[in-house]
């Protein structure tokens, strides 16, 4: 008998009554606590991020001042860009599932693509994402298997949008239209960063790809490297379970796959184009392609900062990139607000999806226990 499930305590889908038995998924978890220890990570990053960002502008109240000047009518299109990210990343997710043979609606694709984006900014380096998605999945119905396959190709195809699209703006001159844009820590150039990065990126994803389809040397050279310690187990789990991913898609999911990198252009589009919103609320005048492509290398950049959402550095980075285009005491109002529309706001919303969803299973359960304790009860139908 499923236990309840009580405080702090994970909350399995161990007993759907809603779900036939060969979909009930033993052992998979979404533990509150460890949602509510990276709400805290991520408040206090990003408080500690905001606390530098002021001592080095050195003008608190001018900074303060600052957010009076940000038009509110740019409200709009900011939040516009932040709901494509919810719809590109649910029709991303909506494309890979459809080879799997098994169906999640279009509309439920896009909260679990918005909860996934809230656990990812709330653990270091996304970490949280996969699992929220797992979870979202089985919830639609899908088995724990699929929804592993569909999340492996998730990732996958994130990686090879982004290393796409570093390499192929990179190839086609793109830095040059940062060339002259200097960072004021160190006086590095922008243009040679976005080229390390974007290099660096293409080289991750070509690593991850090559791993993924012949993982049997690559996991020869880490265990002679690194012996068989439960880290590198887990490791060489994720690589078998990777490899399984992309040769399920091989076989019945190419053009599903292409399509999924193609429909990255939406959500990462938005988000590399929520600065030039944010700008021109401001009332600041800039090239929409230097901002745009200085919000890419900010991507790349964070990508895999070890802080929930890259809390603490962002606060730090954005106003970094974006100082040659905005007077010293709007760096602190632009950070906060841009962090607002591309960041917090899908914590908060997506975290209320996400807590929705831990809740009504709770009650599920507890409505499981008690029917078999007595009596045969009603289930409600899945939110």
């Amino acid at each position: 008998m499923a236990r309840r499930s009580t405080g702090s305590r994970p909350i399995p889908l161990t007993k759907r009554p809603d779900l036939p038995s060969s979909q009930i998924q033993p052992g998979l978890r979404v533990p509150p606590g460890a949602i509510r220890v990276g709400i805290f990570a991520f408040i206090a990053a990003s408080l500690v991020g905001f606390g530098a960002l002021f001592l080095i502008t050195q003008d608190l109240r001018g900074s303060l001042e600052g957010f009076r000047q940000f038009d509110l009518r740019w409200a709009l299109p900011c939040l516009v860009l932040a709901s494509l990210d919810w719809v590109g990343g649910g029709l991303r997710l909506w494309l890979l599932v459809l080879p799997l043979k098994f169906s999640v609606a279009f509309k439920r694709c896009v909260p679990i693509a918005g909860a996934t984006a809230a656990l990812a900014s709330l653990t270091p380096s996304g970490t949280g994402g996969g699992p929220a998605q797992l979870y979202g999945l089985v919830r639609g119905g899908a088995s724990l298997g699929r929804a592993l396959a569909a999340n492996f190709a998730s990732v996958t195809v994130n990686l090879m949008f982004l290393s796409l699209a570093g390499l192929g703006a990179w190839y086609f001159g793109a830095a040059s239209g940062l060339q002259g844009v200097e960072l004021p820590v160190g006086g590095i150039s922008a243009a040679a960063l976005f080229e390390w990065s974007a290099l660096a990126f293409g080289v991750i994803a070509s690593l991850v790809l090559l791993f993924g389809l012949s993982p049997r040397w690559p996991r020869a050279v880490v265990l002679k490297l690194f012996g068989r310690t439960p880290r590198v187990r887990k490791a060489l789990r994720f690589l078998q379970e990777l490899h399984g991913s992309i040769i399920i898609y091989a076989r019945r999911g190419k053009r599903y796959v292409l399509l999924a990198v193609l429909s990255d252009v939406i959500p990462f589009g938005a988000r590399f184009a929520m600065g030039y919103a944010v700008l021109r609320g401001f009332g600041v005048e800039a090239p929409f392609w230097n901002v745009f492509m200085l919000h890419a290398l900010l991507h790349f950049l964070l990508y895999f900062m070890p802080t929930p959402g890259g809390s603490g550095v962002a606060e730090i980075l954005a106003p970094a990139l974006m100082s040659p285009f905005l007077p010293s005491h709007l760096l602190v109002a632009y950070t906060a607000v841009w962090r607002f529309f591309l960041t917090y706001l899908t914590v908060l919303a997506g975290g209320a999806v996400l807590f929705r969803w831990l809740q009504a299973d709770h009650r599920r359960l507890a409505t499981a226990d008690a029917s078999l304790g007595g009596g045969e009860a009603t289930p409600d139908r899945m939110t």
